[in-house]
């Protein structure tokens, strides 16, 4: 009955292990906003869920069965990394989000950092304000629930209590990192073309009428021009964002 105890324990630690590792990092459920005790409490529900469809085993003991040993460590090190993975993959594609949002700010003249509460670092307003927004657009599709998908589905190609081979998933990372830089260029390319012709615009004025104080009209008209243009791509830059983010998800190696 001790060793039965045992075991359920020890693999309830395990699954426990890459759940807490997904939901520490990844960056719906890591902002400062979502308190670490909440994030704590959903990983030991959710592992309780999956402990109840995993059968015991103890593979991953070599010597003996203990918490100590040195396959159910490293078995354990193997379960917090894929989680991290996980996460990380998430991570590195919302970073999209702040990308965007900070080359808009940087060519708009809005570029002073400030804590947006949702990211875990200061940034310019509209990193900020894309940060939140795609998060909302990114719950409000359901892809909160991919991800979540994709934790489960690593249950049946990385049981529990082996220590997995994580290269092809390793692998993707750089692919993820280039088409979250192109998928932010493209969301901040309208706001970016149109500040450009207003650049283009004053200086063409600056020309034809020296007295006028260019410099003072720049950055109300940026700001300006920013504020317009932003609110009519908006939400096509965060449609691109969630049907990449699905793709990302979908694709990833599991």
């Amino acid at each position: 009955m001790e060793t039965v105890l045992f075991l359920t324990a020890s693999q309830f630690a395990l699954i426990l292990a890459r759940l807490l590792a997904l939901l520490m990092i990844a960056p719906m459920f890591s902002g400062k906003i979502v308190p670490i005790r909440f994030r704590a409490i959903l990983a030991v529900l959710l592992a309780i869920l999956m402990a109840l469809h995993q059968k015991t085993t103890v593979s991953c003991f070599v010597n003996s069965l203990s918490w100590t040993d040195a396959g159910f460590l490293s078995a354990l090190l193997g379960e917090l990394f894929l989680g991290l993975l996980l996460g990380a993959t998430a991570l590195l594609f919302f970073g999209a989000l702040q990308t965007a949002g900070t080359i808009i700010a940087y060519v708009g003249g809005i570029s002073f950092p400030m804590d947006g509460g949702l990211s875990n670092d200061a940034a310019p307003i509209t990193a900020s304000f894309f940060y939140l927004l795609g998060t909302a657009v990114v719950f409000f599709c359901g892809g909160h629930l991919l991800l979540m998908d994709a934790i489960l589905k690593t249950f049946a190609s990385y049981p529990v209590g082996t220590v997995p081979s994580l290269m092809e998933l390793v692998k993707t990372l750089p692919d993820v990192f280039i088409l979250g830089f192109q998928v932010s260029v493209q969301m901040a390319l309208p706001v970016l073309a149109v500040i450009l012709l207003a650049q283009l615009g004053l200086a063409i004025l600056n020309r034809v009428m020296p007295q006028l104080d260019v410099f003072g009209l720049a950055f109300p008209v940026n700001v300006l021009v920013l504020l317009f243009v932003l609110s009519m791509t908006i939400g096509g830059a965060l449609m691109l964002f969630e049907n990449q983010y699905e793709k990302v998800i979908q694709n990833l190696p599991l």
